[in-house]
Parts: structure tokens; C-alpha cells; sequence
């Protein structure tokens, strides 16, 4: 019965945070005292009428009404001239000692007799938002279209995950008061723009100062976006602002901080974020985590995550920055964005410029060139229907035309004349479509076809060095020598003979590749081919004296090599 008493001690605590998650939720709204009720809509900017007491509203808050006129709503949240007023409107610090809704209620008790005003509506909406009670603060400033007004909705939409903040208006903010740079930080890592981390941690102290809701609100924006950024560090320090206690408090603390230790390799971490997976508030940064941390989800969880990020990037304009986004997509959730996804995400304004296509391009041509490779004739299938279908994305990007010859040599090889065809039709010569079909019978080891196809295109260097191959794997002296006669004889060419070479064990190419390779004036090219010579073994002695043909070439290379550089004075 020890612990009875400390039980009992955080019952109030325990009960308000059960509240607070309950209004979250949606599934209760906070009391509101009746004189609040009785009140019509406030006028925009009308003035208070009397003196405030000085207890509930000191000369740091408002300290002046601003005159701006009212205006529409599209209006002000889509271009505001700000001015900068005596007092910022994101100032909290009247309610900095708030931590539960028992101090809402209290003091909004010291309100009753307040007749309604502009002013006042904003002060309990700053109130509500130091308890992180979004729709209630936009009630409290519904109709309210001066500059106050329009500074708290846009910071309304700023803590709100579905809502994109108004960065240009946060800068303005920040312009005026220095510690509102803390905003457009949350702002901008809202936004995945990495110059948000960088300026947090210059206002780190601005952070520390706000109410714990508010702090908890913006940590559960700042920690996941750190986590995609992989900044563990400044997630470490921010989680220092939250006591043990209040984390132990707050399920949005507790999520924020697994996934900090998550960032910081805790092994126990990913379990306590797979039980997030089943809370709607927190299961798409959970599974994100997730993934960008190797950890395997639910195929139908991360499309459900992917369909979202997707409507999130249509509801930015044409100018919106999206790299960040994308990268998130398609690294973190990639398993599940296939080639329908990818073509709804080149359809999206946002994606539009050209980075943004060129990533997208990138990730379908990963696709196709996978399911083109495949032995399974479904998904061959698909990548064929694919590359029809993503044409428009494909389009004047090198490797395109080469993508469609494979896929319609495919389609002839699986006895598809017209989807053979429908692809040719794209290719604008058919030589392209003549060595997709030798690279095609040299990977089934169709052997007459490919010499069929390298004696109808004799001239064709690319057809020949895959004859070239092809005699390397079968060991085949005499026909690596008949199709190496006028090949190009660079060092790309030659690393490529001499790695065959070594794969396929039978030590058929020309010393003189061997030496081109190690000429090379690149490092990486001459320790390859270097560890390739020093496993290519000694010839061996004929039996009489004798030297292949074949051999001399090889021979007298080999010689000269050994007899290392021949003095000027001789030469």
C-alpha cells in the first residue's frame, strides 16, 4: 500500500492527459464558459472595450491592435504585407507554466466577465494552442482577419501535420522577432527543407522556453523530420528539453523519443514503434521509421502510407520544392511504389520540374530494367505494358530506346508478335532491335541465333563484343580471335575482355588486353586489372618446343614485359 499515495497523486495528471488525447481525437471538445457562448462572432479588430486585469492579460500581450482592414480568407493565407507589431504574435510566454488542461480551465475562469473582443479571442486562442488544442484555437479566431488573426491561423495550420505552412509569412515573422525563427524551423523541417535543422539549433533556447504542449506539438513535426534528415545529434538535444516524467506523461513524448533512440540505434526501439503502427495519429511516421531503419511492414500498410504522401504532394503548387519528399517515397517506401504509383507521382504539379521527373525516371527505369531481366513471364509482361504506359516519362532519356528493343526482343522470344511489335514501333532504327536480340539469344545461349544476328550486322562493333563474350564463356580460341580483328582496343574494352576472361576460366584473351587495362590511368582500373593477372596462370610449354600461331602474339608481349624499358642510347 506504499505506492497507494503516489498513485493517487497522479491521478489528476494521468486523467488530463486521457482528456487531452480524447479532444485530440476528436472525441470530446473542451467546456467553454457561457459568457464565451453567448457572444456573437467577433468583429475583426474591434477594440476592447474597458481595462483587462492585469493578472490575465499584462502589457506584453497585445500591447497594440493592429489596423489592418479586413480581407478575404483565400487572401490572407495566400499573400500577407506584414507589419511588424510591438509584441509578437507567437508570444506564449504568459502561458509557459501551462501543462494540463486543469490550467486552462483555471484560468480561463478569470474570463467570465470579459466582454468578447478581437483581442480577447486571440489571447485564448494562444492559450489553446499552448495545450496544443488546434480547433479549438481556430474557433477562438474564426472570422478574425487582421494580421493577429491571420498569424495564428497560419500558425494553426503550421502544428497542423495535414495542413502545408506558410513559410514566406514565417519569415516575415522571424524578421521581426528573433525567437520566432524557432517557427519558421518547424516550418521548414515540416517541409523536409534541411535548413530547418541547422536553424532550430541556433534557437534551441527559444525552444526550451515554450509550454510543454506546444514544445511536445512541434517535437512530434521536428523529431521525424531530424529522423529523415539523419540528424540523431539534434534530436538527442531536443529530447533533453522533456523531463523523464513528462515523457512518461505524454504518448506523443514517448513516440518522439522511440524514435529518437531509433535514430540512435537502440535495439529495442523498433518494437516499441511497431505499437504506434495501430494508433491512426502516429502509424505513418512510425512505419517510415521503420523502413528508412531496414525493418520490414505490412505491404498494405506502406501503400496506405504512400497513397497519403502522395495526396500530400498534390496539394502542394507547381513551385513547391518536393526533392526531400520524393527521396522519402522512393528510398524509404520504394518497395512499394511500383510503376502505377510512380506515373500518379509524375502527374502531381509539384512534380514537375525537371529534378523531380529525372528522379522519378529513374526509379521506373530501376523497375523496368528488374522485371526485364526476370525469368518469369508475367513480370516481363508487366515491364513491357510498363514502358508503354511510361513513355511520356521516358521520353528523350538515353537508355530508352535500347529498354524498348529489349522488351521487344523479349516479346518475340515468348511468341508476343503484337506487343513485340507495339514496342518496335517506338524504336526509330532497327539496329537497336537487332542487338536486343543478341544480348537476348547470348543470355538464353542461343547460339544460332546470335551468329545469325552478328552476320547480318557485321559492322556492328556492340554485336560483336558480345560475340566476343560469348567465345570467352565457351572457351572458343578461334572465334575470340576472328570477332577481336578491328575491335576498338580501349581500356574499357579491355577491362571488359579480361574480367570475362577470369569468370570464365579458360584464359583465352591476348596478353595484349592484359597490358592495354593495366595502362590505365585510372587507380581502380589498374587494381582490377592487376588482381585479375595475378590469377590468370603461367602458359604452358608444348610438349616440342612448339608455339601456337595463336600463342606468338601473346609470347613476344609477354617477353618485352620482362625485358622492361629499352635504354635511349639503343634505341
Amino acid at each position: 500500500m506504499s505506492g497507494q499515495p503516489d498513485e493517487i497523486e497522479r491521478l489528476p495528471t494521468q486523467l488530463d492527459s486521457f482528456v487531452q488525447e480524447a479532444i485530440n481525437e476528436g472525441l470530446l471538445r473542451p467546456a467553454r464558459p457561457q459568457s464565451e457562448q453567448a457572444q456573437p462572432a467577433p468583429v475583426a479588430d474591434q477594440r476592447a472595450q474597458g481595462e483587462t486585469p492585469r493578472d490575465i492579460r499584462p502589457e506584453a500581450v497585445e500591447a497594440a491592435e493592429e489596423l489592418t482592414p479586413a480581407e478575404p480568407l483565400a487572401a490572407a493565407q495566400t499573400k500577407v504585407d506584414y507589419l511588424c507589431p510591438e509584441t509578437s504574435p507567437f508570444d506564449f510566454s504568459e502561458f509557459s507554466d501551462f501543462v494540463s488542461y486543469g490550467d486552462l480551465a483555471q484560468w480561463r475562469g478569470y474570463l467570465e466577465s470579459e466582454e468578447r473582443t478581437t483581442a480577447l479571442g486571440r489571447l485564448m486562442a494562444k492559450a489553446y494552442l499552448s495545450l496544443g488544442m488546434i480547433a479549438e484555437a481556430r474557433a477562438e479566431i474564426s472570422g478574425d482577419h487582421g494580421q493577429g488573426g491571420v498569424a495564428l491561423r497560419l500558425f494553426t495550420d503550421l502544428l497542423d501535420r495535414d495542413a502545408r505552412p506558410n513559410l514566406s509569412f514565417f519569415r516575415d515573422v522571424a524578421s521581426c522577432s528573433a525567437s520566432d525563427n524557432v517557427w519558421l524551423a518547424v516550418g521548414q523541417l515540416k517541409s523536409n527543407d534541411a535548413n530547418g535543422a541547422d536553424l532550430l539549433a541556433q534557437h534551441f533556447a527559444d525552444f526550451r522556453a515554450l509550454p510543454l504542449r506546444l514544445r511536445a506539438d512541434a517535437a512530434l513535426i521536428i523529431i521525424p523530420a531530424l529522423d529523415r534528415l539523419d540528424r540523431p545529434i539534434l534530436s538527442e538535444r531536443l529530447m533533453t528539453s522533456f523531463t523523464a516524467e513528462e515523457i512518461a506523461q505524454s504518448h506523443e513524448l514517448q513516440f518522439v523519443k522511440a524514435l529518437q533512440r531509433l535514430s540512435m540505434g537502440s535495439p529495442s526501439a523498433a518494437e516499441d514503434i511497431r505499437a504506434y503502427l495501430r494508433r491512426a495519429q502516429y502509424r505513418n511516421e512510425a512505419a517510415a521509421a521503420l523502413r528508412r531503419d531496414g525493418k520490414a511492414v505490412s505491404s498494405d500498410l506502406e501503400r496506405e502510407i504512400v497513397d497519403y504522401y502522395i495526396n500530400e504532394l498534390g496539394n502542394l503548387p507547381a513551385e513547391a520544392s518536393v526533392s526531400e519528399n520524393l527521396e522519402l517515397i522512393l528510398h524509404d517506401l520504394n518497395s512499394a511504389v511500383g510503376y502505377d504509383l510512380t506515373l500518379r507521382l509524375a502527374e502531381v504539379p509539384a512534380a514537375a520540374s525537371p529534378e523531380a521527373r529525372q528522379r522519378l525516371a529513374a526509379h521506373y527505369e530501376t523497375m523496368v530494367d528488374e522485371d526485364l531481366h526476370s525469368d518469369a513471364f508475367l513480370i516481363n509482361l508487366k515491364a513491357m505494358d510498363a514502358l508503354i504506359k511510361g513513355e511520356d516519362l521516358l521520353a528523350d532519356r538515353d537508355g530508352t530506346e535500347a529498354r524498348f528493343a529489349r522488351a521487344a526482343a523479349i516479346a518475340a522470344n515468348l511468341g508476343l508478335p503484337s506487343m513485340s511489335s507495339k514496342l518496335s514501333e517506338r524504336l526509330t532504327h532497327d539496329a537497336a532491335l537487332d542487338l536486343a536480340q543478341a544480348e537476348l539469344a547470348f543470355r538464353l545461349k542461343d547460339e544460332v541465333t546470335l551468329a545469325r544476328l552478328i552476320e547480318e550486322n557485321p559492322n556492328s562493333v556492340a554485336m560483336r563484343k558480345i560475340a566476343l563474350i560469348d567465345a570467352i564463356n565457351r572457351g572458343d580460341r578461334e572465334a575470340f580471335n576472328r570477332f577481336a580483328r578491328g575491335i576498338p582496343e580501349d581500356i574499357d574494352t579491355a577491362l571488359m575482355l579480361i574480367e570475362a576472361d577470369a569468370a570464365a576460366g579458360h584464359w583465352i584473351v591476348p596478353q595484349r588486353f592484359y597490358t592495354i587495362a593495366a595502362r590505365s590511368g585510372d587507380e581502380d582500373t589498374q587494381i582490377r586489372a592487376l588482381r585479375v593477372s595475378e590469377a590468370r596462370p603461367a602458359p604452358e610449354a608444348s610438349p616440342e618446343g612448339e608455339i601456337a600461331l595463336t600463342d606468338v602474339s601473346s609470347r613476344l608481349e609477354r617477353l618485352r614485359e620482362s625485358l622492361g624499358p629499352i635504354p635511349t642510347e639503343v634505341r
